[in-house]
């Protein structure tokens, strides 16, 4: 996905909402986007009855209205902008809500204020593989995993034998049987951009 001259302009697959009735949330560059009925909406132009299906999810979890409430310096009326940046502002290859309006909550948003946040996991999804949940270190591994074990090893500043320890970890949990597999996974979740 590149962003230039107020234009967006997507280089990845297609996903949800441009080939479908679906929908699919995402930010880049501070501005949130929607993929719904063959066409990209920014916000606050997003589709009303999608906005209704979010609001209708929100009163669904208790913690996220709560951390939303708590929220220091955040307006009534960002109330559903925020929650759906931290719920679903990532582009991964699982819509946000299906063509027949069911929200998904799979998806892992690379968020700046991971590790900080005090309403992590709260408000956001951690991402949960089928056998468990990514953990930090694991999720640094995971999103370099299209390079060499020695190069993630020096990127990260941790040996060449933890990055196989975390490897191991992240093909137990997600079932991949190798690292090729686990890369693919992790573009798939839209951890690898390049």
């Amino acid at each position: 996905m590149i962003v230039g001259n107020g234009q967006l302009r997507l280089t990845r697959r297609p996903f949800a909402g441009m080939i479908d009735k679906g929908a699919d949330f995402f930010m880049v560059d501070g501005v949130l986007y929607c993929s719904h009925d063959f066409k990209i909406h920014t916000w606050p132009n997003f589709p009303h009855h999608l906005i209704e299906i979010v609001r209708e999810d929100m009163m669904k979890h208790p913690d996220a209205m709560k951390s939303l409430a708590g929220w220091e310096n955040l307006l009534p009326d960002e109330y559903v902008w925020q929650y759906i940046v931290c719920r679903f502002g990532g582009l991964d290859d699982e819509p946000d809500i299906n063509e027949s309006g069911e929200v998904h909550h799979t998806e892992y948003v690379d968020c700046k204020l991971r590790g900080q946040c005090k309403y992590e996991g709260k408000l956001c999804c951690s991402l949960k593989a089928q056998d468990g949940v990514i953990s930090p270190a694991e999720m640094a591994v995971l999103r370099l995993s299209n390079q060499p074990i020695k190069i993630i090893a020096d990127k990260l500043f941790i040996s060449e034998d933890t990055v196989k320890s975390h490897l191991k970890s992240i093909k137990d949990k997600t079932g991949m049987p190798d690292k090729t597999e686990v890369a693919i996974y992790a573009h798939k979740k839209g951890l690898i951009n390049e």
